[in-house]
Formats: structure tokens, C-alpha cells, sequence
């Protein structure tokens, strides 16, 4: 009950979010941006702006299909992430830094340094300092400890109106700000739909 997660349909939602946001692993894992120069432009006003600089951070594939040059992930993260998910401006490096990690990606150093001033409030022991080193949040209880706090703190259950299934949509939209992964979320709902009966 502490976490909101004191009903069977809280909790199918918040595991199919999980799964939706890392995959059947269900293990932390870090975002990766390996995106071409189209994907960055489709998404960011920023590449928009300077399609050149898409042309140079975005991979690179041969004629074959095969990448012969893998994106510049900390250029996007500087350029497109920093002035995201309450990064520090004077922080260049910030978006890159503190890219999605988790079960539940958070992302930004606002959620990183949240997460780790609100984590003596639940749980007891050394809090890990996920602001000096990013991929704590993948490293064991902390993955699924940070997927909690940002549940409770960002009252994502509250997109769960006893509507079972019909209510993915909405969940999602508190999770991620849109419909990324909609399907696969949806999918994971009908899978815990199975499980937690």
C-alpha cells in the first residue's frame, strides 16, 4: 500500500510498464540512442534545424545495411536531451549522463537526484549515489527501488481507474508522455492479465 501498487490492476499496470519499457529481460537496462540521421530528424526539432549535425551523429550504414558507424550518443544527448527531463544547463553533459536506466527509465538528472534524496524516506542502508554514478540505477534492488519511487512520486497509478485493460493507454501516457511502445505495454497488460489473477 505504501507504493500504490495495493490492487491487482496496479499492479498488472505497473509490470507491464516495466515490460514495456525494458523488454521480457525485465532486468535494468541503460536507453540506448543508436538512431539514424531520418530517426533524429523525425524526432527532434534540434536535428531539424542542422541536418547536418543528424548527418554526422547519426550511424551510418554501408550499402550492405551493415553500420559501418555507430551514432554519437553523447552529441545527442548534449544536443537534443540536455535541455530535457530537468538536466542542469551548466552541465553539458547531463543528458548524455543521465539517459533512461532502469526498470522503469528514468531519465534526467531531476529523477536521478530525486530518486536519490527521496530513497531514505523508504528504504534503510547507504543510498546509492545515483547523481556521481548513473548506472547504479540498473544495479539490483535499486533497479526495481527506482521504478517504485518514480510510480509513487510521479502518481502514475492514478491513470488506473478500475478500467483494467482500457486504462494501458493512459498509464502509458503518465509513464513516457505519449504512446511509445503502446503496443508492447498493451501486450504486457494482457500477459500479467494471466498471471496475476
Amino acid at each position: 500500500s505504501e507504493f500504490k501498487l495495493d490492487t491487482r490492476l496496479r499492479q498488472r499496470h505497473f509490470f507491464a510498464q516495466i515490460k514495456g519499457e525494458v523488454g521480457s529481460s525485465m532486468r535494468g537496462v541503460s536507453e540506448s540512442w543508436e538512431y539514424s540521421r531520418e530517426v533524429l530528424r523525425s524526432f527532434s526539432a534540434y536535428y531539424r534545424a542542422y541536418p547536418i549535425e543528424a548527418e554526422e551523429d547519426g550511424y551510418l550504414k554501408d550499402k550492405q545495411g551493415r553500420i559501418v558507424r555507430r551514432a554519437n550518443q553523447r552529441n545527442i544527448g548534449r544536443k537534443h536531451f540536455q535541455r530535457l527531463n530537468g538536466n542542469r544547463e551548466s552541465f553539458p553533459d547531463d543528458g548524455y549522463n543521465f539517459r533512461g536506466r532502469g526498470l522503469i527509465q528514468i531519465t534526467g538528472y531531476e529523477k536521478y537526484n530525486g530518486f536519490m534524496q527521496a530513497y531514505s524516506k523508504y528504504w534503510q542502508g547507504a543510498v546509492p549515489n545515483t547523481v556521481e554514478d548513473p548506472d547504479l540505477i540498473n544495479e539490483g534492488p535499486n533497479a526495481i527501488r527506482s521504478a517504485l519511487w518514480f510510480w509513487l512520486n510521479y502518481r502514475i497509478y492514478v491513470a488506473e481507474c478500475g478500467n483494467g485493460f482500457s486504462d494501458v493507454g493512459g498509464v502509458t501516457r503518465r509513464v513516457n508522455g505519449g504512446d511509445v511502445g503502446l503496443e508492447e505495454r498493451k501486450a504486457a497488460y494482457e500477459l500479467a492479465e494471466r498471471v496475476l489473477t
